[in-house]
């Protein structure tokens, strides 16, 4: 089982925190890479270290907020690989912890943007090439946010395009259920990264700590470790899991069951 030689995964945001690590989980299934992030030296450098996992691995610097970088990115790809069977839409931001009524409308257009808009955007451009080939495994990043509001912390603007990333999952798994395509979601919960930064987590801390039955965070992964994201991520991109499609998968130590 899960056995990704051959395959080809393409991977937004993927240098550094939960998309580095599920691109590393990936690639230890024998699973070949295409990185997609805007930082083009930390693009080469993660390449780089997955390379030493024994797969090929595309670094492919793209703004997936731009319709022409993703196409362009997408004509790379498939010059270099010839298929993509894999797609995970892991890119996004946190934005400001504030009230609603503060937040600005510019910066809650670039939450949309960036977290929900460019998963739609992905996806169009993506889709024409799992359907030619009648196989094709979608995993959209969500957030335990985009379920349930935040009782300490103000973050409506983010939860509110990762909501609507649950319910374009649901749209589309709908749509490509008869093609032999699968859409999922999974939503994390709290995993140290680059963009949950130092502030975040001193302020966000307690209150997971106090309301997360397994009291921690998850645990993400890197080239020495094998990280609570891994087991989600190799499931729903597997040829194993045709069966399930329109899920939202939580990865959060128990954070939305109480």
């Amino acid at each position: 089982m899960f056995d990704f030689t051959d395959r080809v995964a393409v991977i937004t945001g993927s240098t550094a925190g939960l998309g580095k690590g599920m691109a590393i989980a990936l690639a230890r299934q024998n699973c070949n890479i295409a990185l997609i992030a805007r930082r083009a030296d930390k693009l080469e450098e993660a390449a780089a270290e997955i390379r030493t996992l024994g797969v090929k691995c595309l670094p492919v610097p793209c703004d997936v907020t731009s319709d022409e970088s993703v196409a362009n990115a997408a004509d790379a790809i498939i010059r270099e690989f010839g298929r993509v069977d894999i797609l995970v839409n892991n890119a996004g931001t946190g934005g400001p912890a504030c009230p609603v009524a503060e937040l600005p409308m510019e910066t809650y257009k670039n939450l949309v943007e960036l977290n929900m808009t460019s998963v739609f955007r992905m996806i169009k451009t993506f889709v024409p090439y799992m359907e030619k080939a009648g196989y094709g495994r979608i995993v959209n990043v969500a957030s335990v946010l985009g379920m349930v509001g935040h009782l300490e912390v103000s973050l409506a603007g983010y939860a509110s395009a990762k909501g609507g990333v649950i319910s374009l999952t649901k749209g589309v798994a709908a749509e490509l259920a008869t093609k032999g395509i699968t859409v999922n979601a999974i939503a994390p919960g709290t995993f140290p990264s680059e963009s949950n930064g130092k502030e975040f987590m001193e302020m966000n801390m307690p209150f997971v700590l106090r309301t997360t039955p397994m009291q921690r965070t998850g645990t993400p992964t890197d080239m020495n470790t094998v990280g609570d994201m891994d087991a989600a991520i190799v499931f729903l991109s597997s040829e194993e899991s045709r069966y399930i499609t329109g899920i939202l998968l939580p990865v959060d130590g128990g954070w939305t069951c109480c």
